[in-house]
């Protein structure tokens, strides 16, 4: 089963609120499946819905508060992931009799979740999604692990990269269940332009990791005519410098880009694909996922 073959399927769906990746590389899905005669229920933030709302997916939208993720910001990232280990672990039981109420309600005929390990149902098929079926290797065997034991719970993974050309590496590697179900992008069925020495930063990810990157940008590139994509304005920047929090302006602004600086996550390698463009990517310090990713472009280089 793959997205291509669905349709009439009442679908339960919800993203990781960790920064925009999750929801920014959901958009193309959901209007796939919504455009093939499926009905979505969709559990988000309001934050999340303010963002699927701007692309018009038509779903019924249920508020629900993901779990809040507490960084320091150190850069010492598998620490701060050790730190919300065991509130996270009680947040996925949580998550998962949520999930078996909704579906219930609802009368759900199928449950995608893109990397929400409690979102899932025992009565109904559940399909996890993402492009991380294995850990980054410096992650260690006993997160990798839990990784799995909390994947093998769903019916099926899909595994959002390409089987022949693998932007994750040995990250998507295929394992029992899984699908490649190929690259996902709001980017790409949008015109590209390109507007010469036209610098676009894009700030996302946890906070606080998120301020520090838009203060390393406007540190970096402030003296450039640059535009900022950011959630918020972190702190006075100069008068030169354009902040852009509304996400059809920013797609614009990112379609008609010479040149963009962001994190190097993964749904910004996949938008990276359709759009073309020249990039500073930046991991997430101590990110080891993030690194890894980087390791792999300078490979290519």
């Amino acid at each position: 089963m793959i997205p291509a073959e669905l349709s009439q399927e009442r679908i339960l769906f919800a993203c990781l609120d960790w920064g925009s990746g999750h929801v920014a590389r959901s958009v193309s899905l959901l209007k796939q499946l919504a455009d093939q005669g499926n009905e979505l229920v969709i559990c988000c933030s309001e934050k999340q819905r303010s963002i699927f709302e701007v692309y018009a997916i038509p779903a019924i939208y249920l508020p629900v508060s993901g779990f809040q993720f507490r960084f320091k910001g150190d850069g010492n990232f598998t620490s701060e992931m050790r730190r919300n280990a065991w509130s996270f672990s009680r947040w996925i039981k949580q998550e998962q009799k949520q999930t078996e109420q909704l579906v219930a309600k609802h009368h759900i005929s199928l449950v995608l979740s893109d990397h929400c390990y409690g979102f899932r149902s025992s009565e109904v098929r559940s399909v996890f999604i993402t492009h991380q079926v294995s850990l980054p290797p410096k992650a260690g065997w006993i997160a990798q692990r839990i990784h799995r034991k909390w994947m093998n719970r769903f019916s099926g993974i899909w595994i959002m990269d390409d089987e022949q050309k693998r932007l994750a590496g040995t990250l998507s590697n295929p394992v029992p269940k899984s699908n490649y179900i190929g690259f996902y992008s709001r980017f790409q069925e949008q015109e590209i332009s390109v507007i010469p020495h036209k610098i676009v930063g894009i700030v996302s990810g946890p906070e606080p990791y998120s301020e520090q990157f838009f203060e390393w940008i406007v540190e970096h590139y402030g003296t450039e005519d640059l535009t900022l994509i950011s959630p918020k304005i972190y702190s006075q920047v100069p008068g030169n410098i354009r902040v852009i929090t509304d996400w059809k302006l920013a797609d614009a602004e990112i379609a008609s880009a010479e040149m963009i600086i962001s994190r190097n996550g993964y749904s910004t390698l996949m938008d990276m694909e359709f759009l073309k463009k020249k990039s500073v990517l930046v991991p997430t310090p101590g990110q080891l996922e993030q690194e890894y990713l980087n390791s792999l472009s300078q490979l290519v280089k």
